[in-house]
Formats: structure tokens, sequence, C-alpha cells
């Protein structure tokens, strides 16, 4: 089998109306435990991001990631969405069909026989559930292409393998939904033209990368432009292969205008960048990726883990944050209480009149990064201009409470410096807080909504924090023998799903068991884990590396005794 690949597009809408975010969920797996390896699907993953980040798109990519790791970035992405936009989701990786039903393998997928059906079908993750997730988050348009492998992973010679076509059985989508398939019903998709195909990518993932780099073709002209293109590849070696769309979106879908920063959607067959005024692009461009440091685009910067928001947009620690539309930094939700014309913004007063606001720097917003100990959450908010005051509430319909004064004077205001923290109980759910600040000369800005998920924020601090501090993973101490401690990845194993060793510049295949993550009180350490090994003592050196909960590893990292 191949790959699945889920594309759910956010769209540039006319000017006027509400404006739609483009987002995508990229998925490749490779590395199967127990089913065929694939070599393809990391790099087609990559190739994709890489693509849709240049088309616009904030892409949230994972890879070689297990059921639990693939559960989370798909309720992540779910959690992204919100009701207007238009989704993107990309999957790469094993796809199979049973009974009509075709199912997304994550890596950890079991091996199975024909009495064990049901197993494999509780350990992967059905196609028309994914749809369903992203259309009950309000999404307009869902666009899916599936690069898989149609031969069954589970037919291995001697076995009584799970019944099933060849192929993935087509899909009969809802309003608003786009399927691409890389191959035709009961036919195989070609991961590569021979042994000596040196394309890093699948026969179809390099035809519908060419298709998309071309603008102004609409999501049909691709489909059709990619048939072709497959279909010649593959009677080039005597193979058939023809990748099959289902289109239920109304009106055209336009993927790349001619200066390549925006995605329309139209009733009526798109123009051409410059042709209609109406016609905006306007869309946040970045990659939120979860694997290194962030490579955002034009306007935007952020660290792993970015939640979008109409108008700050949060994520972990240190996370910088940019709007690209000036006239309204505090996105759509917050349109009637900061607008503007051009560079000059108007503020709301705390007495309900407003002032024109020419010294705000355009196209820029408060930024938040978050920290967490077992006393509760602390929310240190920046404010893009000086300060004299700053305020927060939790709720729509609550009163405003400010954060307070610090006994340090603000050398470009000659005042107390505000209080930038935000506390907040360690049991604090999934919200949005609402931030504004009063300048100087005594104009109220914002309010500016911050989007607060405990669980991403946990996780991505925790992750920052190990990645800025890897030569303290561990530390060798001598008691009766020689000891390792692994205490600082057992007080942050909340960003950790599993540690692997080797000694003396052994590949780390060992593993070191953690203690669950407590998310109550996160740094507590149970009295019954065990936090150290005994090791032989002339060891020199210990390897590690650590495998996140989004499914992503560390760097091979190796400390000296």
């Amino acid at each position: 089998m191949r790959r699945l690949l889920a594309l759910f597009l956010l769209f540039t809408l006319a000017a006027g109306a509400a404006e739609a975010r483009n987002l995508a969920l990229v998925i490749g797996n490779d590395d199967y435990e127990n089913v065929p390896r694939l070599k393809k699907a990391v790099n087609d993953a990559e190739a994709i991001s890489a693509e849709l980040e240049r088309l616009g798109f904030a892409v949230r990519r994972v890879e070689n990631v297990d059921q639990r790791a693939m559960s989370r970035a798909l309720v992540a992405f779910n959690n992204d969405l919100g009701p207007g936009d238009h989704a993107l989701f990309y999957y790469s990786g094993h796809g199979f069909e049973i009974g009509g039903t075709n199912y997304l393998l994550p890596t950890d997928v079991p091996s199975a026989e024909a009495s064990q059906i049901d197993i494999v079908r509780d350990a992967a993750f059905p196609v028309d559930r994914i749809i369903e997730g992203i259309r009950d988050r309000g999404a307009d348009v869902a666009i899916l292409v599936l690069d898989a492998c149609r031969d069954n992973p589970f037919a291995e010679p001697g076995t009584r393998a799970i019944a099933a076509t060849r192929g993935l059985a087509r899909i009969d989508a809802p309003e608003g939904v786009f399927v691409l398939m890389s191959a035709g019903t009961k036919q195989a998709a070609l991961d590569r033209l021979s042994d000596s195909d040196a394309n890093p990518n699948s026969v179809f993932t390099r035809t519908f990368l060419a298709e998309l780099k071309k603008p102004n073709q609409t999501l049909v002209e691709i489909a059709k432009r990619t048939q072709v293109g497959v279909k010649k590849l593959a009677a080039s070696i005597g193979y058939q292969q023809t990748p099959a769309y289902y289109d239920q979106i109304i009106g055209d879908v336009v993927l790349a205008s001619a200066d390549a920063g925006s995605v329309v959607t139209s009733d009526e067959p798109a123009p051409a960048t410059g042709d209609d005024p109406q016609h905006v692009s306007g869309n946040v461009r970045t990659q939120i990726a979860t694997k290194g440091e962030v490579q955002a685009g034009a306007g935007v910067s952020m660290g792993s883990g970015v939640i979008m928001g109409p108008g700050v947009i949060i994520g972990g620690k240190s996370a910088d944050i940019a709007v690209e539309d000036p006239a309204n930094p505090a996105g759509d939700d917050a349109a009637d209480k900061v607008t503007g014309q051009g560079g000059i913004v108007t503020a709301m007063l705390p007495g309900g009149g407003a002032i024109a606001r020419p010294g705000l720097p355009s196209g820029r917003a408060p930024i938040a990064s978050f920290s967490r100990s077992n006393a509760g959450w602390t929310i240190t908010v920046s404010t893009p201009e000086p300060a004299v005051a700053l305020s927060y509430r939790l709720s729509p319909t609550a009163q405003f409470r400010e954060t307070g004064l610090l006994d340090v004077l603000d050398q470009r205001t000659g005042q107390r410096m505000p209080n930038p923290n935000i506390q907040l109980s360690g049991k604090a759910r999934q919200t949005v807080i609402e931030v504004r600040y009063r300048t100087v000369d005594g104009a109220t800005v914002g309010p500016f909504p911050i989007r607060f998920d405990p669980e991403v924020a946990l996780y991505d601090s925790q992750r920052r924090a190990l990645e800025g501090i890897w030569p303290s993973w561990v530390e060798f101490r001598e008691f009766n023998g020689l000891l390792v401690y692994f205490t600082t990845l057992v007080s942050y194993r909340c960003a950790i799903t599993e540690v692997r060793y080797g000694l003396d510049g052994a590949e780390p295949l060992r593993r070191f068991d953690l203690p669950p993550c407590d998310p109550d009180a996160p740094f507590n350490i149970p009295e019954d884990a065990e936090i150290y090994l005994k090791i032989p003592e002339r060891t020199k050196s210990i390897s590690l590396r650590l495998t996140w909960r989004d499914g992503t590893q560390s760097e091979v990292n190796t400390i000296e005794k």
C-alpha cells in the first residue's frame, strides 16, 4: 500500500466577506513496525509541506507517527479549524480498505490475519471520520488527496490475509469535499518506476506537485492533468495507473494565483490575479512544523505547536506573532473595537470615545508566551509599543482586570512598567483570553484574543526547555558504582513518549521507561518512579534520543561522563 494524502484548504474570500484561514495538516509515515515499510512517504510529506507553505498555507506537519501521536495531531488540527475555514489534510502512508471503508494506518498498526480484522479497525483511522471531524468544525471546503499504495499490507506469504480488494474504495463525499486518489479502483499506486528511479517522490506525488506549482489552475484542472501525467509515466513501464477524483465542491477552486500568494474559491471560475479587484490575498502565510525550528512565511514568525487564531495567534513559549492586515490587527473578531484606514488605527477609549492612533506599529499585535509550574500557568504578554497599563478578561461578558504595576520604571514612558503576567490555575481549560493595553497618551488598544490550549502549551514549553538544556538531560554520579540519573527527563516527561539510550557510542536502542504525565502536577516525580540506572563503571558516555509526543524525534545527543 502507499499513502493517503488528505488536503484541506483555506481560501481567500472576496473583499468585504469574512476572511477564511488556510490551514493544513501533513502526515508522512514510512517507518512501520509490523507491516512493510515505505520509502518515500516522508519525502512526499516534506515536499507537499514546502509547496503549500509557498502558496500561503499554515502547515502543521508530523512524520512517522503511531496511533497516539496521529490521534493528537488530528485533534489539534480539528481544534485549529473554525466556521468558514478551508482545511487541507495531507496523509502519506499506508492506506487500507475493509468492507468499503478506507482506513489510514499509523506506524504501530499490528499485523493481522483474516480472523483479526477488528484489530486493524481499532488501530486505524477511517477516512470518513476524518472528513466528518473537519466538517463538524464548520469548514466550508475540504480537499482530500489520497496517495496510497493499494496493495494489502497484511498479505504475507503463508498467512491467511485480511480480505480486501486491491486499492481503496471510492468515497461518496458530502457537499464541499473534493477527493483526489493516486490510483483508480482496483489499481495499485506506484512508489517508483524502477529500482533505479532516483526521484525522491512517488509517481503520483511528483506529478501532482508539478501541477500544483502552475498558477491559475482550478482544482479540477490539476486533477485532470495529474491523471494524464501519471497514466503516461505508468504506461512507460507497461503499468496501468490513473488517478481518480470525486468533486462535490460547488464552484471552482484555484490553488495558486499568479502571485503564488493566494487561494481563491468562487461560484464562478476564478479570474487571474489583477483581473478582479474583489479577489484579494490577505491570508497569513507560515508553516507550523513539529520538527525543529519553524521557518515562517511572510509576515509571521512563530514556534512549534502554534494554533492559528483570528488575531493574536498563540502557541508555546516565545511565539512571535504578527498580523498581515495593519488595518485590523486584532482580526475580524475585534473589528468593532479596533478599526483603521491604511496605517492609522482607531482605538476605543475607556469612556467609549475613539481617537486616531497613527503611531501603532503597522501589522503588529501583542505576543504571548506560556510557562507552567506546579502552582499553575503564567501567561506573559508583550506589547508592540510602550504601555502604561495591561488588562485582561477570561470571558466576553467579564470585566477587564488590570495586571497591576511593577516597581520598575520604563525608560520609554517614565512611568512604572505594567505587570506583563497573567496567572491561571493549573486546572485551567482551553479558552480565549482577551487582552488590551493603554498607551502613554491615554489610548486603549485592543482587545486582542489569545487562544490558550493547556495541552499544547504544556507540551511546547517542556519540549523547548529540554531542547535548550540537552547537555543536562542526564547526570553521572558515583555511589556504590556508576549511576546515571534521568531526573531532568522525568521532570519534563509531559513532552516525551519515549527515551532510548546507548552507552559509549552505541546506537540508542535501550529504553528507559518514564512515569505517566500528570497534567495537574507536571513536574512532580512519583515516589515509586525509577530515576537512575546503574551502568558499567568504565562507561565514558551515554547517547540519547527522545521521541516527542507529536511523534517526531530529537537528534541523538551524546553526554560525556
